[in-house]
This record gives C-alpha cells, structure tokens and sequence, in this order.
C-alpha cells in the first residue's frame, strides 16, 4: 500500500473533528508549496457564483424597491 492510499483509509477511520486537522494541514502544505487551495476564483463574481443560492440572492436584492429596504445606518451606526 502506498502512502497516499494508506492516508486516504486513515482518514476514513478518524472522527470529524480530526479530518478538520487533517484538511488544515492540507491547506497549509498546499500554501507552503505554492498550489493553488481551489477557493482560487479568477473573480468575485466567479467566487459569489460559487456559493449555493448567492445570485439568486442577489438577484432578489436588486428586485426589492429601496423603500423596503433597512437603512444601512440601521446596520452599520458608524457608517
């Protein structure tokens, strides 16, 4: 067995809360190395498209008159 098939049925044998460690470690070998982590988005439109129900979201934003809308002093005081 190799040690790439060996880690794979390791990981399978763990509990959640140590593959998060495993996939951070990952993440961080991929960062050391320079390859890309695959959250690379060429845009913020890409990365938005991404997420799950975000444009429709969006969409929905854009359809709702002003008046309906929180004022965003109401949301951010400071601003």
């Amino acid at each position: 067995m190799s040690s790439r098939e060996y880690a794979k049925a390791q990981i399978d044998a763990l509990p959640d809360g140590a593959v998060e460690k495993v996939v951070d470690f990952i993440a961080y070998q991929r960062y050391s190395l320079g390859l890309p982590d695959g959250d690379d988005f060429d845009s913020d439109e890409e990365y938005l498209a991404s997420i799950p129900g975000m444009m429709e979201s969006i969409r929905e934003g854009l359809a709702t008159p002003l008046s309906e809308c929180v004022p965003l002093s109401a949301v951010w005081p400071d601003v």
